[in-house]
């Protein structure tokens, strides 16, 4: 039978269609019958073709066709990397499908974070609206300006305080907190995140709720739901978090089914009269209610299975290290085993030495130099049982000490015989005889009810062990002493010397919203500060104050850039199972040497420093698991693969894959320290002298007691006074004879 024209040509340009279609029937759906095909899954403008097709071949024809062209899915063109139906092998995008299967698994998420736009109409029509724009972007500078200057967050206690918090530091805690989560969720695996009691400590709105209400969907509905607002005045800040909680779905209390039935039902009805009109204005937070409990103090008897920590650590910077030290004892009180600890912190100096800080407090790299690996270690504040005491006096005495003191007993007692001439032993057996094992039991050991305990295994069930562990899950692949940390911050304050004092940081891309692009207009937050401006904000011409007029920054995007520091720390089970685990692993480590498992992502190398593409080669900075700073090489000929992927990784991503070579940076030593330190008393004295400088142009016509304050500034400002001419004019005229003066 001959075929027609068409015929022929349906059959060439269908051929593609037929062969997805046995795919599709042997993988994803069930076996058809022999009846005929099921055309359902082609799109609707080849249905057409498919019917012609239909009516020249049977099912046998069609079949043996299939059989014929197997294995040529090369020569379709179709992509190595997607599967016969166009969807990608791996990854959510082309780039992600094209890299190798462990730097897939290392790599954290890039993309844009985006604010719920439930939330960002919420904050901008019922919370920042309440505010006169001008006054909230005064206040906005005056945060920016404290942060610049201070580096830390400060609790908001006023109206105006907390909605100026909320407008200029919210989108990047909530981008970085979201950020963080979403990776602790990667590494435990999406299935087994699924934590039921949480607790959030922060300054603002519930931050680290909110991120994570977004992260686990609207049907995650926990056990307990705590927020921590730390500050004094926090009511205030607890009334905007209620109003931005409500907008989650899994933040709703109510739980009655009708309830549900009838929200269901007038949610088409809401979204139309809310496109129609948004209500803009305040918004009364006794009304709401939500699941997570705003809470005014730190519990003291709970337990929680996941702890958020975001910018809180440290309220004062001089009093660092105290107030890390303080705070994180107690929180690491609150964490139940197999829990997880997120602290985040600003991506600057002060953020960074935070967070080195209260890794150091958790892990005491110090107390095992020698250990590689990432095994659990033991927090002895926190623990049950403490047997730290014993251990140090055991590290004390060495086996020479012990050999030197058997030694030392064995002179003692030949010399006493020797003395007394004959051994005391020997004279009470010839004058009493010997004794034995019977005549030396107490009666009440002959007693058949007498019951003997052996001491050692009496004093097991006292359980005298660390029943605490942590474990460092995120960025560090080691728990050695941080490369990077020095110890104090402030060091990095210090304008001008030879070595560069380099941090651990990293980024995160966010799209501002309206609200946040509204805030941006103007000269007050559209101008590059002035650092040596009184307020801060440099001086513009008339035309450029013109061009800026109710615009945003000049070429600005609408996205912005924020950096943090973070950690993510996991506390060890506490059974007996897991403690003995633990100490094997630790033993195994200190006796053997045993290597480094390179197959294990907490132990790969994370890029702390953006990689450099150089031509057919790509240098890249990371921390590696030996506890270094080491820049790696990865040239063109280690593989089209490893080559390929190097030059797509970014910064805060693992590697995984091989090397060229590699060179340490050597961390700053003890003396670099000590030169720091005088260098840093020096810069302390010149800038109050020049704060000092700054005052006293302010200090005209004011108290003589505001004068008196101790600095060489007062002295050099008041002698510069009295040369003055006005000065001198001024004396001329107010001088009296005293012999003329009559007290009129």
């Amino acid at each position: 039978m001959s075929m027609s024209r068409g015929a022929i040509l349906a059959r060439s340009k269908l051929g593609y269609i037929i062969r997805r279609q046995h795919t599709l029937a042997h993988t994803q759906q069930p076996k058809r019958s022999n009846q005929g095909f099921d055309y359902d899954f082609i799109k609707a403008e080849d249905r057409s073709r498919a019917e012609i097709l239909k009516n020249y071949l049977t099912q046998e024809q069609v079949l043996s066709h299939i059989e014929g062209d197997e294995g040529s899915s090369q020569s379709d063109g179709r992509s190595p990397f997607r599967n016969e139906d166009g969807t990608l092998i791996k990854g959510n995008n082309a780039l992600e499908a094209r890299l190798d299967d462990r730097t897939l698994q290392g790599r954290i998420d890039h993309s844009v974070t985006m604010l719920p736009p439930e939330i960002a109409k919420t904050i901008q029509n019922n919370i920042l609206s309440t505010t006169i724009p001008a006054k909230l972007r005064e206040r906005v500078v005056s945060v920016y300006q404290n942060l610049q200057k201070n580096q830390i967050q400060q609790a908001p206690s006023s109206e105006l305080d907390c909605n100026a918090h909320i407008a200029g530091l919210f989108l990047q805690d909530y981008s970085h907190v979201k950020q963080v989560l979403g990776e602790l969720r990667h590494r435990v695996g999406h299935d087994n995140f699924n934590p039921r009691k949480v607790l959030d400590i922060g300054y603002g709105p519930a931050t680290g709720i909110v991120a994570l209400n977004e992260i686990m969907g609207p049907t995650w509905v926990p056990e307990e739901k705590d927020a921590y607002i730390v500050g004094r005045k926090n009511n205030e800040m607890k009334k905007r978090a209620k109003i931005i909680l409500s907008r989650q779905v899994n933040e709703n209390s109510s739980t009655n089914e009708t309830e549900e039935k009838e929200t269901g039902e007038t949610e088409e009805t809401e979204k139309k009269e809310t496109k129609e009109k948004e209500y803009v204005g305040p918004i009364d937070a006794k009304r709401i209610q939500v699941r997570t409990k705003l809470r005014d103090s730190m519990p003291v008897t709970k337990s929680y299975d996941l702890i958020i920590v975001h910018h809180a650590l440290l309220t004062r910077e001089y009093n660092f290290p105290n107030d890390v030290d303080e705070n994180m004892r107690m929180i690491l009180k609150l964490l139940a085993p197999k829990g997880h600890l997120v602290l985040v912190e600003r991506g600057n100096s002060v953020g960074f030495e935070t967070i080195a800080r209260a890794r150091q407090l958790m892990i005491r790299p110090e107390n095992f130099p020698h250990e590689l690996g990432k095994i659990p270690r033991p927090y002895v504040k926190g623990s049950s049982g403490k047997p730290q005491h014993l251990k140090k006096e055991d590290n004390m005495i060495s086996e020479d000490d012990i050999e030197f003191e058997k030694e030392m007993l064995a002179k003692l007692d030949l010399e006493e015989a020797r003395e007394q001439g004959v051994n005391l032993e020997t004279e009470l057996d010839e004058k009493f005889g010997k004794i034995n094992d019977d005549e030396m039991k107490f009666d009440e050991e002959n007693d058949p009810n007498f019951e003997v305990l052996d001491v050692e295994a009496a004093a097991e069930p006292s359980f005298d062990k660390i029943d605490y562990h942590l474990k460092v899950i995120a960025p560090c692949p080691h728990h050695r002493k941080c490369p990077l940390q020095l110890g104090d911050p402030k060091y990095y304050k210090i304008p001008s010397h030879k070595h560069r004092l380099n941090f651990c940081s990293f980024s995160k891309i966010m799209e501002r919203p309206d609200y946040t692009m509204e805030l941006k207009k103007g000269k007050k937050l559209a101008v590059k500060w002035d650092k040596n401006s009184i307020d801060g904000i440099g001086t513009l011409r008339r035309g450029e104050l013109k061009k800026l007029g109710g615009k945003g920054r000049p070429g600005g995007r609408d996205t912005e850039d924020g950096s943090y520091s973070y950690l993510i720390v996991e506390r060890s089970d506490n059974n007996a199972e897991s403690i003995e685990h633990i100490s094997n692993l630790r033993d195994y480590s200190s006796n053997d040497n045993s290597p480094i498992d390179k197959d294990d992502i907490n132990n790969w190398p994370r890029i702390i420093r953006t990689p450099d593409k150089l031509k057919k080669n790509v240098r890249l900075t990371v921390c590696s698991h030996e506890g270094n700073v080491e820049t790696w090489q990865i040239p063109r000929s280690l593989g089209k693969q490893t080559y390929h992927d190097a030059r797509k990784v970014q910064l805060g991503d693992l590697w995984a894959l091989d090397k060229k070579t590699s060179t340490k940076r050597q961390p700053i030593s003890n003396e670099v320290k000590s030169k720091l330190d005088t260098l840093y008393k020096s810069h302390k004295k010149t800038f109050k002298k020049e704060q000092q400088r700054k005052i006293w142009k302010k200090k005209v016509g004011v108290s003589e007691s505001e004068f008196d304050d101790g600095f060489l500034a007062t002295e050099m400002m008041a002698n510069k006074l009295e040369n003055s001419r006005s000065y001198k004019k001024q004396g001329r005229r107010l001088d009296i004879n005293p012999e003329e003066y009559e007290g009129k």
